[in-house]
């Protein structure tokens, strides 16, 4: 666990992560992500249930740059497109975000 309470650590296969971000001193919450660095995309899978907190409401320049610099990612430009699915995943229903980091 980093100093701003994140830890990100590689999934099940490449461009693939776990992110634990921690809430309080005892709560974290679990989310899972991927990377796709040509299209400079971060998609996120938001399991509320689980994580107890969606991860919507975490998206900050702040926490991209942090994610960013855990991942040991340089996107190219300064902005990053953010897709957020449900865990049952709906092609159809996914927030788009664009942030600028």
């Amino acid at each position: 666990m980093t100093d701003d309470g994140m830890a990100v650590f590689p999934a099940d296969y490449n461009s693939s992560y776990h992110l634990i971000l921690q809430r309080g001193t005892e709560h974290y919450a679990y989310y899972y992500f991927k990377v796709d660095k040509l299209d400079q995309r971060v998609i996120f899978y938001d399991d509320v249930e689980r994580s107890g907190i969606s991860i919507k409401t975490q998206i900050t320049r702040t926490f991209m740059r942090n994610l960013v610099k855990a991942i040991d990612w340089h996107p190219v430009g300064n902005s990053i497109i953010i897709e957020i699915y449900t865990v049952h995943r709906d092609e159809t229903k996914a927030t788009r975000l664009a942030c600028d980091i």
